[in-house]
């Protein structure tokens, strides 16, 4: 495989830097329906099955926000 060049890393390091900001958005969209799915398995006569869902989403939600966090932490000590 032939070396990248200094445009080409820097291409990939920007788009990698995109996915990431996208990645924790996401995140916090997951989390926040897993926290309202949550919810409405509560006051709904304690669905489990909503209830379940709703935790997972989250779980997954704060698991996408924590991974973008660390992957933009370990970008930006490289990059200095």
């Amino acid at each position: 495989m032939a070396a990248l060049t200094d445009e080409q890393k820097a291409k990939k390091v920007t788009h990698f830097r995109r996915i990431i900001k996208y990645r924790s958005w996401f995140g916090w969209i997951f989390a926040i329906v897993g926290a309202v799915l949550f919810g409405v398995g509560v006051k709904e006569n304690q669905n489990p099955m909503v209830m379940l869902n709703g935790f997972l989403f989250f779980g997954y939600g704060c698991f996408m926000v924590w991974q973008a966090k660390r992957a933009r932490q370990k970008l930006d000590a490289n990059s200095l």
